[in-house]
């Protein structure tokens, strides 16, 4: 077999930017681990985490410049709705980045003799790529999308917010098709059919399918908890597709008194969710802000029950990180999470309506509260399932396969 000298290619590779910034970072590690001369690309506002992570070759990484430019649009940006920033200024930074990570990327292949090139995000399968034309094969993704509203909460899209995104799937092909990244690539990789489906009209390469998210590890069994507290968990960021106050609404309604609902994560929503709580659930909510990654597991240990009633999550890596520590689940039955969970891992809540999720989620929560056996069976379950289906490891060792068919 030909050696391979892979290079990752990504705006954001971090342990606390965020999921989707983990992803290239886990590659560019486990595939140092496994001893292939791996180089990484990614923006210089990244340098202090991963400098601070000493079991990676720090001479190994190129970093993008931090220009004014950056700065002026990511300053706009903050003023901006989440989703509105994403496909505006958000959208302007990473065409200027991929142009830095264009000449960076021709530099490595001479200097470097790189023989394959990875962009594992951003793992939108509408938005355009830069990497073609280098000389050497292209792969691309995992790539998660094609995610929409369920139609209960379509409301919840702003007129502004339909109309650019109606204008952005209507150029997509274009756009693709004018910064021609994905349809020179040589293999896409997607997560599920409806991101195939989502894909640029437009394509020369194969279209393989591998699951965008996984974990590190499982452990064999979960401890059984020696509180007399329920802890319900939830971890991620507090926007508002998150529908955290759903849950919130639904622990004010569980008849089991015992209940604590753990909140693991910091956004725009907080303070809402916060008033909410006071007013709803008052003792019953603890809000513990934005936690460093590695203390993250802890909370999953400590915790009974996982939820996550997002309606618009294209992935979900918590759901496997819960499941991965022996915890039963509750999610949402739409997107990403609907992928990972099965009825013998855990539960899923249709998003018929607002009022529907609140009864659900209150149902289930007490339903679980109340059984330690039935949270026991749904964890060894999720354990195995976890195990079988999303390891690193073995997503590490298919995407080796798919470079060496390529070089």
């Amino acid at each position: 077999m030909k050696s391979l000298k892979v290079l990752i290619v990504s705006e954001h590779a971090s342990n606390t930017f965020g999921g989707e910034a983990v992803l290239p970072l886990n590659y560019f590690m486990m595939l140092s681990q496994r001893d292939i001369d791996t180089y990484l690309i990614t923006h210089e506002r990244a340098r202090k985490n991963l400098e601070s992570i000493k079991s990676i070759n720090q001479n190994n990484i190129i970093y993008i410049p931090d220009t004014l430019i950056h700065k002026f649009l990511y300053r706009v940006g903050s003023f901006l709705p989440d989703r509105i920033s994403l496909i505006t200024t958000g959208a302007l930074m990473h065409l200027l980045t991929q142009i830095y990570q264009w000449f960076l990327a021709k530099k490595a292949i001479n200097q470097k003799g790189i023989n394959i090139i990875h962009e594992p995000s951003p793992v939108s399968p509408k938005q355009p790529s830069l990497m073609f034309g280098l000389g050497v094969p292209v792969v691309i993704g995992p790539m998660n999308g094609g995610m929409s509203f369920p139609v209960a909460f379509e409301f919840m899209a702003s007129k502004l917010e339909q109309y650019m995104y109606s204008f952005v799937r209507f150029f997509s092909s274009i756009s693709n098709l004018l910064i021609p990244g994905k349809f020179f690539a040589d293999v896409l990789l997607v997560a599920n059919n409806r991101t195939s489906l989502a894909l640029p009209t437009f394509r020369l390469g194969k279209v393989k399918e591998l699951v965008e998210n996984g974990v590190m590890s499982v452990i064999d069994t979960k401890k059984k908890s020696i509180s007399t507290d329920i802890n319900i968990l939830f971890v991620g960021r507090l926007v508002d597709w998150k529908t955290v106050d759903i849950v919130i609404d639904a622990v004010s309604l569980c008849k089991n008194r015992n209940i604590k609902f753990n909140i693991v994560g910091d956004g725009p929503q907080r303070f809402i969710l916060e008033k909410q709580a006071a007013k709803k659930s008052s003792g019953k909510v603890i809000f513990y802000g934005q936690v460093p990654h590695a203390e993250v597991n802890q909370h999953y240990d400590d915790a009974d029950i996982f939820v996550l009633p997002s309606v618009r999550e294209c992935g979900g890596a918590v759901v496997l990180e819960a499941m991965s520590r022996g915890l039963p689940v509750i999610v949402t039955n739409w997107g990403g999470p609907a992928d990972y969970v099965t009825a013998e891992t855990g539960i899923l809540i249709d998003p018929i309506s607002r009022e529907y999720m609140v009864e659900q989620f209150s149902k289930y929560i007490d339903m679980l509260a109340d059984d330690v056996l039935l949270r026991e069976k749904l964890g060894i379950a999720a354990i195995l399932h976890v195990k079988r289906h999303f390891l690193w490891e073995d997503k590490i060792t298919e995407m080796i396969d798919i470079y060496q068919s390529l070089v």
